[in-house]
């Protein structure tokens, strides 16, 4: 059994329960192996590093509005009258606006329970047959929460109740200044939509369960000096997710701030809404629920939306529940042995093959199906579904070669057939050399070959989200390279036509042992790729302006369709394409040292040090984008390393671990650049880390963890362990909205794990 926690006063705690029993008959051997694990959730707001945004949202729970006719600065329900506190308050080149700090109910660490049960059972058959079986359940549950989704552009009914005086005396006075349309009444407005800019007050969360079932079955044996194996592997994995806040219908929410919902969730035409571009919702003078005997289901976007109407639960707000199923069906087989002997050795060979047929199957709620007429069917949501099926099958030939009484060759070749891609044949090359026992050289080439994943070709429209980087794309930004870029509530579109991934590797190195107690490898590794699959955000706006995509007005873009929105010059949304990008270089030097010491009255000492230093990490997306070096830029360290100390006596044990990352560029935008500047973030500006030519670097990174074991003569043991035991604060990084890189570092700090094993 298991507990942990981090001593950081808020409670992170992991439990973990795990059963092993065992039987062994005179011909068989039966194991069941019970695991129960729990995980409670980590948010940003437990870490003061990660606690408050560098650069609060400029859209929060407190609207900011404009009919973008009379208007010429937003408007915002202030401090002054109730309406946002007052240290969140703020006015920038738009107008007024209240801020929202996303860190404050940001999940860093989801939470997470599975339990799971694997149970093995061999027979011996013969004394050259043996059957063996394995079966695993499992169930996972898993609930995360990220930031509550934006709003943007929406229309509302000036003629709603709702609107609290102050904020239409505010608006009728910045309207008044228009040269060509002043105000002097609210009800100036009436018949044309005052525009909101916000967030939804609760965070999106959602709980992820799945249950899969894994059974294994085959024969192994012996026949005139061979080793043969066959088994069948059947395999089906359910899943289901559903939204526990935070979830908004479009329609709806629409609706519902212009006066077309009713409370019993019927619709009247008093608008017409247009889902596809909201903005251009226009005013119908249709009937009013009222009309019809019935009750306008207003949505509140006032007073920190906190108090709505039943129907707004019922009608707007949604679970979005998805279903999905995925299943595997295998059979393989192998037979292994030596076959030519040469003067240094037999030859060790090995034959195989395999068939496999998997399938999957996603389908996500109605509500989050994406139209052509309702792109975005969920605010801020992403959802996609998936089709798909597909054989495949492979046959495979190792040798290991003895060349010489100290050189050994290993020649492979594999061969994949796909029903949808056809095949492909990749050979290695392995060679190991000992000049002596001292030194040793070893050597490796290899291809390899992965096709596109049933999701990625079975894929239907994912709703997603990008900040476009004006730095990298100003033609997206009308040209200016230090602007902010629209944030994105894109789609990407699957792609019939990928073409599989594929890699040439190849290294070499020494492992060298000066002493008996001493042993050293030092590795070069290379690894380039073409074809990746992925989507290339930057690539993809730069090859559509150039007219690869087509480019069309904000609203003009058909579901599914790959291809660009822009409107007043910047790029408004973005369909992209899953695609094959260019090539990608990757190479690299690993190291490590490990030294023993036995003495004979303080126990025994063994000292390790290893590292990975990156030499190289560059990638061509396109022609269009040009070569990227990564290495040493962002999230991406050049050096990462690992040493530890461990002492054993008797029954005792004790290690101390050293763990280092080293700094790297970091990739802040212009705007949070400047918000460090600002007074109230001297936390964040002592942190920041400027080298020579002004640009900020991420510190590098050192920490430490100690783990004590005692173990017992009836077989049981205790052990604790602590993680980040001096309570480092992770580096800075201001290229991240956490504030962190949860990639490289970790915020959780101090971490305690007392373990028990009991053995009856």
């Amino acid at each position: 059994m298991t507990h942990g926690n981090s001593t950081a006063g808020s409670d992170e705690g992991k439990y973990n329960l795990n059963w092993v029993w065992g039987n062994k008959g005179e011909r068989s051997h039966t194991m069941v192996v019970v695991d129960l694990f729990s995980r409670n959730a980590m948010y940003d707001r437990d870490r003061k590093l990660t606690a408050n945004s560098v650069r609060p949202s400029q859209q929060g729970i407190y609207p900011s509005f404009n009919d973008i006719y009379s208007m010429y600065y937003d408007q915002t329900e202030g401090p002054e009258t109730g309406g946002c506190p007052e240290d969140q308050f703020g006015s920038g080149r738009l107008g007024e606006y209240c801020e929202f700090n996303t860190n404050s109910l940001v999940a860093t660490q989801d939470e997470y329970e599975s339990a799971s049960v694997v149970a093995t059972f061999n027979y011996d058959i013969s004394d050259k047959l043996e059957w063996f079986n394995n079966l695993m359940l499992q169930t996972n549950t898993s609930r995360g929460t990220s930031s509550p989704a934006n709003f943007s552009y929406v229309p509302v009914d000036p003629e709603s109740p709702l609107w609290p005086d102050a904020l239409k005396a505010d608006i009728v006075e910045e309207g008044s200044f228009s040269p060509d349309a002043p105000t002097s009444d609210f009800s100036d407005f009436y018949g044309y939509p005052i525009y909101a800019w916000g967030k939804f007050p609760d965070p999106r969360a959602v709980e992820v369960e799945s249950t899969s079932v894994r059974f294994l079955s085959g024969l192994r044996g012996e026949l005139g000096g061979w080793s043969w194996e066959t088994a069948l592997n059947i395999g089906r994995a359910e899943s289901d997710q559903r939204g526990l806040s935070g979830l908004y219908k479009s329609e709806g929410f629409i609706n519902a701030l212009v006066g077309n919902l009713c409370s019993d969730g019927s619709l009247v035409n008093r608008w017409d809404v247009n889902l596809q571009t909201p903005r251009r919702t226009s005013y119908g003078a249709g009937e009013t629920c009222e009309d019809l005997g019935k009750t306008t289901a207003w949505y509140n976007p006032f007073n920190g939306q906190a108090k709505q109407v039943d129907a707004i639960d019922q009608f707007v707000r949604t679970d979005a529940r998805r279903s999905g199923e995925s299943s595997l069906y295998a059979i393989d087989g192998n037979i292994s042995g030596s076959w030519i002997e040469l003067p240094a050795g037999a030859i060790q060979v090995a034959f195989g093959g395999e068939f496999r047929r998997e399938s999957v199957a996603d389908t996500p709620s109605g509500d989050a199906i994406s139209t052509t007429l309702n792109p975005e069917p969920i605010l801020g949501f992403s959802s996609t579904s998936a089709d798909a099926a597909r054989n495949q099958w492979a046959l495979y030939m190792e040798q290991m070669i003895p060349l010489a009484a100290n050189t050994e060759l290993q020649l492979a070749l594999r061969y994949d057939h796909y029903d949808s891609f056809g095949g492909d044949a990749n050979p290695k090359l392995a060679l190991r050399h000992a000049f002596n026992d001292a030194i040793i050289f070893r050597s490796n080439w290899s291809t390899s070959f992965r096709a596109p994943s049933l999701a990625q070709v079975g894929a239907g429209t994912l709703l997603s989200s990008y900040t476009v980087d004006c730095s990298v794309t100003p033609e997206a930004c009308d040209g200016f390279d230090d602007e902010d870029g629209e944030a994105l509530f894109s789609e990407e579109v699957s792609n019939n036509d990928l073409k599989p991934e594929t890699a040439t590797t190849w290294g070499m190195g020494f492992l060298l042992k000066p002493g008996k107690d001493t042993e050293i490898s030092i590795d070069y590794w290379n690894i380039e790729h073409e074809n990746l699959i992925g989507v290339e955000e930057d690539d993809f706006i730069l090859r559509a302006l150039a007219g690869d995509f087509p480019v069309v007005g904000e609203g003009d873009l058909a579901t599914g369709q790959p291809g660009l929105e822009v409107a007043n010059g910047f790029v408004v949304d973005a369909h992209f394409q899953l695609a094959n990008l260019g090539w990608q270089k990757t190479s690299g030097v690993d190291m490590a040292f490990t030294q023993y010491f036995d003495t004979e009255n303080w126990g025994s000492f063994r000292f390790t040090l290893d590292g990975t230093y990156m030499a190289e990490f560059d990638k061509l997306p396109s022609e269009a984008l040009g070569i990227v070096s990564e290495a040493g830029n962002y999230t991406y360290p050049r050096w990462l390393a690992n040493s530890s100390l461990r002492w054993r006596m008797e029954d005792w044990s004790t290690t101390l671990f050293a763990r280092y990352t080293h700094s790297y560029a970091d990739d802040p935008s212009p705007r949070v650049l400047e918000a460090i500047q600002e007074p109230g973030a001297e936390y964040f500006l002592s942190r920041v880390n400027f080298d020579k030519n002004g640009d900020v670097e991420v510190d590098k990174w050192l920490v430490f963890d100690l783990s004590v074991n005692r173990e017992f003569s009836n077989g049981s043991w205790l052990s604790l362990r602590v993680n980040n035991l001096l309570d480092e604060e992770p580096p800075l990084v201001l290229g991240t909205s956490a504030n962190v890189d949860n990639f490289n570092h970790n915020s959780m700090g101090r971490f305690y794990t007392l373990s028990y094993t009991h053995a009856f």
